[in-house]
């Protein structure tokens, strides 16, 4: 597999910076080299990847090779927001996140449940009072993934997403996520997607205006699975 160590991009949309680590990963998985993973063969990666959007508002992505699924985008924004972590919620519009239960009932990855409820204080309003109280912060901080031990208590429901910092400079709120893992096929546009909704409602609810949104993956990859589809997509168009 080919690996790229470091990788940065910015744009003005979620589609524009997509599209030129889609374009390169893909590129890369040409070469025809795997590396097994839990969740497939992966093809090609990234390491300490960051994408800058400039404007979060454009965030459905929309490329000749990928479009978003807005049903299934809006659906999983929908449960994050209803702070639900019950798998037969997310059930009624897609079954992709069955194979993520532990235990077939409930999903620790919804991250409304770990914004507001999972850690026994909501840190949405948290985080809301600091920069009402603080607009120059470096502490606002949600944390979504939580320090565990998966060798006593393996888990197939591990967060991908680690933290979410919002910084507000000069009336303009900033999103930074940091995610551990990162799928650029199927990950990458719905966590876009719902991440920078979720800037756009904080701005709203603190009266500001929406600044940039940078996403930071650990390890942004293409599953050779999606490299397979994504060239009998080019086949078709070229």
């Amino acid at each position: 597999m080919s690996t790229i160590e470091g990788y940065y991009c910015r744009g003005n949309t979620v589609s524009e910076v997509w599209k030129d680590a889609f374009s390169i990963l893909y590129n890369q998985a040409s070469k025809e080299q795997t590396e097994t993973s839990r969740d497939g063969d992966v093809s090609a990666e990234f390491l300490n990847a960051i994408m800058v959007v400039e404007d979060p508002t454009k965030n459905i992505l929309d490329t000749s090779v990928r479009k978003l699924n807005t049903r299934y985008a809006i659906g999983e924004l929908m449960w994050y927001l209803s702070r639900n972590p019950e798998l037969k919620a997310i059930q009624n519009i897609t079954h992709a996140w069955d194979r993520m239960s532990d235990d077939g009932v409930f999903v620790n990855s919804n991250y409304g449940y770990c914004i507001h409820d999972k850690f026994d204080f909501d840190q949405w309003e948290y985080v809301k009072k600091l920069l009402t109280e603080s607009p120059n912060t470096r502490q606002a901080v949600i944390h979504i993934k939580e320090p565990r031990d998966t060798f006593e208590e393996p888990t197939k429901d591990l967060n991908c997403t680690c933290t979410l910092q919002f910084l507000l400079r000069e009336n303009k709120l900033h999103l930074t996520v940091y995610m551990r893992s990162n799928d650029i096929w199927l990950g990458t546009p719905n966590d876009m997607f719902a991440f920078t909704c979720l800037q756009m409602k904080m701005a709203m609810e603190l009266g500001v205006e929406i600044g940039i949104y940078t996403h930071i993956a650990g390890s942004l990859h293409l599953y050779t699975r999606d490299y397979e589809k994504a060239k009998k997509t080019l086949e078709t168009i070229q």
